[in-house]
């Protein structure tokens, strides 16, 4: 059996990010940049007020006290024109106002009064030149790099190329992915399932964690335990860029999903890591198309998901660290372990006090399915026959 560090980096060194595509700026979300963005212009484009107040002469105003005649008014949004604060004058500005000619600084209302009636504005502090003032191109200037091409667009990012105009944006394009069932115990959800049955919860689970990573995956349905229909099947799936298959993978005489990709014309590239749960996955792949086995049982697909499918995927979408990497989190209970792999405990992460402390989650088994919703991260433990006794920091990694 591999260690998990090996069959992750044989995974990840046999896939390559896809070519990039075309989209909408709204559809760019969660996508990863193929592209460099750059400004468009100076930002701000102007010289701008930072706040509500006067936008004066700072040499007019050599100490507080000073008063000064109001000669006009700038909005934000609007365009100062011809007005152009003189020696003993000022202007009126509100935030994000353009600074008129000849103004150098701003005095914030709150420290002014001003009275309408005589048209002046009486001023309690003394500014200095370019206080209150964002300088015309002090962000960016036009041409520079405004985000990095290989950069995951998420809602700051969709801002940012609103800012720069851009309507349509370069992405890597998402994988398209085929998710298989197998077993002639799986059957459908909706279908009462007989004592010896199982209702297919893995399609359901992977097809959600993948919408979770923005890609609508195809469900190829549940494959018989029959070399025929599980070829045909199999075929369709290796038609994508990845297909994914629950069950079938381990060594029984009803496994047949290892010799199916065989007869397909897949090159193996792992099979069985030294993990608990999750042993028997298998990795191949054919030409451009890359396969995960994952077991049957559900706790098992889930944690070979987080582990291998998960940072495969996200390669495979430009993301230049695609494997989560672990925090350390402090154990609220002790830990009991098994002797032997390297294992994926369920656990419930929480910041009661502004510091991650974990707490295990009890599972009767990589069958118990509903386990997985007491959990929202693993902890990472080596096999040993001893506990991790309460109070330890341990190796967490976070599901989101």
């Amino acid at each position: 059996m591999l260690a998990v560090a090996e069959a992750l980096k044989l995974l990840l060194d046999a896939v390559s990010p896809l070519e990039p595509v075309e989209l909408a700026l709204r559809e760019a979300l969660g996508h990863t940049l193929a592209e460099r963005i750059a400004a468009d212009r100076d930002f701000p484009p102007t010289d701008r007020s930072a706040m509500d107040g006067f936008a004066v002469r700072a040499a007019d105003c050599s100490e507080a006290g000073r008063s000064l005649v109001v000669t006009g008014e700038v909005r934000a949004g609007q365009d100062a024109g011809p007005l152009v604060v003189g020696a003993g004058g000022a202007v009126r500005i509100f935030t994000g106002g353009v600074i008129p000619r000849g103004a150098d600084a701003v005095v914030m209302v709150e420290v002014t009064e001003e009275d309408r009636a005589a048209g002046t504005v009486l001023l309690r502090e003394r500014p200095e030149p370019g206080q209150n003032v964002r300088r015309q191109g002090e962000d960016l200037r036009a041409g520079e790099t405004v985000i990095e091409s290989g950069s995951i667009v998420r809602p700051a990012e969709i801002a940012a190329l609103a800012a720069v105009g851009r309507t349509r944006v370069a992405v890597v394009r998402p994988p398209r992915v085929a998710v298989l069932s197998t077993g002639d115990e799986v059957v459908e959800v909706g279908v009462a399932p007989a004592p010896h049955q199982v209702r297919n919860s893995n399609a359901q689970a992977l097809l959600a964690l993948l919408r979770s990573m923005r890609i609508a995956a195809r469900d190829l349905g549940i494959a018989a335990d029959k070399s025929s229909a599980l070829d045909a099947l199999i075929a369709d799936g290796l038609t994508g860029d990845v297909l994914l298959l629950t069950g079938g993978v381990s060594v029984g005489e009803y496994d047949l999903v290892g010799s199916s990709l065989r007869r397909a014309g897949c090159e193996v590239l792992f099979h069985n890591v030294a993990m608990r749960p999750g042993k028997p996955i298998l990795a191949a792949r054919r030409g451009a198309c890359l396969v995960l086995g994952l077991p049957g049982n559900p706790v098992s697909a889930f944690t070979g998901f987080q582990v291998f499918v998960k940072p495969a995927v996200r390669k495979l979408m430009g993301e230049t660290q695609p494997a989560a990497a672990p925090i350390r989190a402090t154990l609220a209970s002790a830990l009991r372990r098994k002797v032997g792999r390297l294992t994926y405990h369920l656990a419930q992460v929480s910041w009661p006090y502004g510091r991650p402390v974990v707490v295990p989650v009890k599972s009767a088994s990589s069958g118990d399915v509903v386990s997985l919703v007491r959990a929202n991260a693993f902890i990472i433990a080596a096999g040993d026959p001893l506990p991790i006794p309460a109070g330890t920091d341990v190796d967490v990694v976070l599901w989101d």
